[in-house]
């Protein structure tokens, strides 16, 4: 089987809402994922993945100030997961609130 070219850390530059998305990030192939193809994407690339959600990370005046109707996450500072070598892949929005998904090189 071959790889498509790895992926690493890039220089993270958030957007004024807080945003940002490695420029090799996850794409889904029709306008909504369907079932799987994430982890079939991060099998191809080597790659694992640890979720961190603001809501739950962040400090209560950033969640209070979500929860009260600000649309931005800039002052929340994902907590990295346990362990070396962990990158930011995505920051986004979700229906469930914002999310930081981590990366790293599958071991």
């Amino acid at each position: 089987m071959t790889f498509p070219e790895r992926i690493g850390p890039a220089t993270v530059v958030r957007d004024p809402d807080g945003f940002w998305t490695h420029p090799r990030y996850f794409e889904p192939e029709s306008d909504e994922a369907r079932q799987g193809e994430f982890g079939d994407w991060l099998h191809r690339h080597r790659l694992t993945c640890r979720t961190c959600w603001m809501e739950s990370d962040a400090p209560p005046p950033v969640t209070a100030a979500w929860e009260a109707g600000d649309s931005k996450a800039c002052d929340w500072q994902p907590s990295a997961p346990d362990g070396e070598g962990w990158f930011i892949g995505s920051i986004h929005d979700t229906e469930d609130g914002p999310i930081c998904v981590w990366l790293r090189e599958a071991r």
